[in-house]
């Protein structure tokens, strides 16, 4: 392939990357003059008429003086303040609610300006909506009587998921060999699918080879007699630039530039787009050769923005707070990626079309018709139930075989999977039903087989056995599988699934063994990681980061309980975090890190381990002693005396909990993570409102509250910037 082909190829496809929720393009400030400028212009109006009042040199409170704090953070100590300063504006905890507040356009100014100086000075700080930890957004600035933070929602062109990419590639590609997934899930976010990082130069090479590859099944041929037959399912469209003399005739060129924008952006190409893209056709096929050059000229279609971004920037005038609506086709692309990892069907792109989605009752229908379709294939919802309680990690925990040799995670995570569509799909009190039901199964798709199995084997051993009793006196039956039931405290697979386990023993998702497991060691259980998933999941607390300078080990102690090894976090340099974690997630002490329920706990018996020797003093091995497992706990540090106090139990914990009015709110900011891709700010408010009492007056309704997100003004609108597409979208 000649060199300059490619170029030519690339050349139209070399848009710049843009980040994910690419708001206005970063500020940089050359020196500190400019940034003075800035300052000057922008950002001091804005403190002396909103800030002064409580923070000016007459008595400021919490000793900060806004007006008369040094803009210049390079020269002066004032940056650890500025960062302050961006951290609780960008919270919405100030300015407070009482007083007036910042208007869109003002907050970014504000906002943008710290930002820019701190990375001029060195002392560069996240923006406050791309922290990991959502629930840094104070609850009652969502949940309170009267939210009045503007609507700050912004533009967004992020990268589409791994999943939506394997799905276009299956779709168009029909299964092409040698098509590799490009793209990873985004770290250290709650959800996988918030803040996808940019995309750099080796996932650019792969997406070109994959867009080759592709385009080269498109264009399977062959000759018989001197004509050119398809390969599978390749076009009549290709087949005729294939077989034609060159060059061919301008109508085909089109046709062929039409389907392949209908095949990968289910649109037909703007006037601009046909401008550009038949003369590439042309030349490619002229410098190339028809079968090189059509290749090269459909892979381009394929690396195209918008078949690898997800554009959600809005079209329109801004209302008077500043917002501009989606236009209809994106709302087809983003309800249909918050529900599956397929573009929109037709007829969703036909609604859009037809102007059916300019209205919230329009997008209402649409959605709740594509909930309502048993056909439709909908993974991301069961995949927000698997990232929100994470107990598909199950099957990364290392568990000896030798130790637990009918541990089985992968059956485990199945058996949750199940329970959790079972809940899901009966949509009635969702959110108790996960952290209370008593219901299991029990390696649901492997019991029935095993069992089966089990009875034919023990009548070929008992056959055996009465042909030939000495050989087989001692000789126990075959196991034919691991013994997965007794993760669940049983003694056999249960004849019917789901089956109910004892109340008093399991509550839901969190006494689930996949989950248990999940949150634990190899062979220990992990008591603080189980209690900051509780106060993060289901409280909507902050745990801090572990700080640098401290070496986050229990002390080795086999002949203590995890609890007694516990203690030493309280101490108080640790205990000021580990007071949110520790009370809530030793209730879990009742089951092992297998996730089997249990009464007591083995520790080593040092006393008898020391006696445990031979005639002639060689060590036999360790000996352990049982011990009464204290699986007390609180509910502590939360703000809600509903809930507050003492608990026995990881069954009496969680059922409090379930009846707790700010649990479903934290689960509802959570389902708002997931479903609109990024963290909720004080904006978002009524949208959060809107959606619990769907939720509620749905009778704990799934759907109900899927719905609202998905007709919310935080999903609908945005607020405008300066990115602006480079193809059309509408």
């Amino acid at each position: 392939m000649p060199k300059r082909l490619v170029g030519t190829c690339l050349m139209l496809v070399a848009w710049p990357w843009i980040p994910v929720n690419a708001a206005p393009p970063e500020v940089k400030f050359a020196d500190g003059a400019a940034s003075r400028a800035v300052y000057d212009q922008g950002v001091a109006p804005l403190l002396k008429s909103h800030c002064a009042k409580c923070h000016g040199e007459t008595r400021p409170e919490g000793d900060l003086d806004l007006p008369r704090l040094d803009p210049d953070m390079k020269a002066s100590t004032s940056a650890a303040r500025w960062a302050v300063v961006l951290a609780k504006v960008s919270a919405g905890e100030m300015p407070p609610q009482e007083s007036p507040q910042l208007k869109p356009g003002e907050l970014h100014a504000l906002t943008e300006w710290i930002q820019a100086e701190l990375k001029r000075s060195g002392k560069h700080v996240a923006r406050r909506a791309e922290y990991a930890n959502g629930n840094a957004v104070p609850h009652e600035l969502l949940f309170g009587p009267r939210p009045a933070a503007p609507f700050d929602a912004p533009t967004s062109v992020r990268r589409v998921s791994p999943e939506i990419y394997s799905a276009f590639a299956a779709d168009v590609g029909k299964g092409v060999p040698g098509v590799t997934q490009p793209f990873s899930p985004a770290g250290g976010t709650t959800f996988k699918d918030m803040g996808a990082p940019r995309i750099d130069e080796p996932v650019t090479a792969l997406l070109i080879r994959n867009a080759l590859a592709m385009a080269d099944k498109q264009i399977g041929h062959k000759l018989e007699n001197g004509e050119v037959k398809g390969v599978g399912f390749t076009p009549k469209e290709f087949l005729k630039l294939l077989g034609e003399p060159q060059p061919p005739p301008e109508e085909s060129i089109v046709a062929a530039v039409k389907l392949q924008f209908d095949r990968i952006l289910r649109r037909p190409p703007t006037a601009a787009e046909l401008e550009q893209f038949v003369p590439l056709f042309r030349k490619n096929l002229a410098e190339a050769g028809p079968a090189a050059g059509l290749k090269y000229s459909l892979a381009a279609v394929y690396l195209l923005p918008e078949a690898v971004f997800r554009w959600e920037l809005g079209t329109g005038t801004a209302d008077e707070q500043g917002r501009v609506r989606l236009a209809p086709r994106e709302i087809a692309y983003a309800v249909s990626y918050a529900l599956t990892d397929s573009q929109p069907g037709k007829s969703l792109l036909a609604e859009a079309d037809q102007g059916l989605l300019e209205t919230r009752d329009g997008v209402a229908a649409a959605v709740r018709t594509m909930l309502d379709d048993p056909k439709l294939s909908k993974p991301r919802i069961m995949r927000f139930f698997r990232e929100y309680f994470d107990y598909e990690k199950a099957v990364e925990v290392f568990k000896d075989d030798k130790a637990a040799p009918d541990h089985d995670a992968r059956a485990l995570v199945d058996d949750t999977d199940r329970l959790v569509q079972l809940i899901v799909d009966e949509d009635r009190d969702v959110l108790r039903e996960l952290l209370t039901t008593n219901k299991s199964f029990v390696a649901h798709k492997k019991a029935a087989d095993v069992k089966k199995r089990r009875k034919e084997e023990l009548a070929k051993y008992e056959a055996e056995k009465a042909k030939n009793p000495t050989k087989f006196a001692n000789k126990k039956p075959p196991k034919v599988d691991r013994s997965v039931y007794e993760a669940y405290n049983l003694t056999d697979f249960p004849d019917q699934q789901p089956v109910e386990l004892p109340r008093e023993e399991r509550a839901g998702i969190l006494t689930q063994p996949a989950w248990l497991v999940a949150f634990s060691k190899s062979d220990d259980n992990d008591v603080i990681h189980r209690g900051k998933w509780v106060r993060e999941r289901l409280l909507g607390n902050v745990v801090p980061d572990i700080p640098i300078t401290v070496d986050a080990q229990l002390p080795i102690a086999p002949e203590k309980t995890l609890r007694e090894r516990v203690a030493v976090t309280e101490e108080a340099y640790c205990w000021q975090c580990h007071q949110l974690m520790n009370r809530v997630g030793l209730p879990f002490e009742s089951y092992s890190y297998l996730g089997r329920f249990r009464a007591a706990e083995p520790v080593l018996d040092i006393e008898a381990t020391a006696k445990n020797v031979d005639a002639k003093g060689k060590a036999l091995g360790n000996v352990f002693r049982e011990v009464e497992v204290n699986s007390n706990g609180a509910i502590e540090h939360v703000g809600d005396e509903r809930i507050e106090g003492e608990v026995t139990s990881a069954v009496e914990m969680l059922r409090r909990l379930a009846d707790s009015e700010r649990v479903e709110q934290v689960f509802i900011r959570h389902a708002f993570r997931y479903f609109l891709g990024r963290n909720e700010t004080p904006g978002d408010a009524p949208s959060l409102q809107a959606a619990q009492r769907a939720y509620r007056d749905g009778g704990g309704s799934m759907k109900a509250l899927i719905t609202s997100l998905l007709t919310s003004d935080s999903f609908l609108y945005r607020i405008p910037t300066t990115v602006a597409p480079p193809v059309s979208r509408s």
